[in-house]
């Protein structure tokens, strides 16, 4: 691989970053973890490659640029993914209240007799 592959390899993962989190954006949570997953494929791909590449000075700073920008853009889809989270465990604790009232609820309704057994019950 040359320095220039390289290069290019580092920019189309920028690109998956930018992508990422127009898809946080969206609430798009199929398309972020199915190109999460590819990013994850890419980004073993580059550390096996960069052992191969020596880049000189100017693709060294070009590539922490690009890391840089990456790294940016994955702080801001996780700030995405943890705000999701936290409204899906919040979504689950009112939904485990809601079973815990309905089993409440259930219980002592069955202790309950209604007056309509009284009332027309056979003499």
């Amino acid at each position: 691989m040359m320095q220039a592959q390289l290069i290019a390899a580092y920019e189309q993962l920028l690109e998956q970053s930018q992508r990422l989190l127009e898809y946080a954006k969206k609430a798009d949570w199929d398309g972020i973890f199915a190109l999460k997953s590819q990013g994850l494929i890419d980004a073993a791909y580059l550390r096996r490659a960069q052992d191969q590449v020596d880049l000189d000075a100017s693709g060294q700073q070009y590539k922490l640029e690009l890391l840089s920008q990456i790294l940016a853009l994955e702080e801001q889809v996780n700030w995405f993914l943890h705000t999701r989270q936290n409204d899906l465990g919040e979504l689950m604790q009112i939904n485990r209240k809601k079973s815990d009232l309905n089993t409440a609820y259930r219980a002592s309704s069955n202790q309950v007799i209604p007056i309509s057994h009284y009332l027309y019950r056979k003499k």
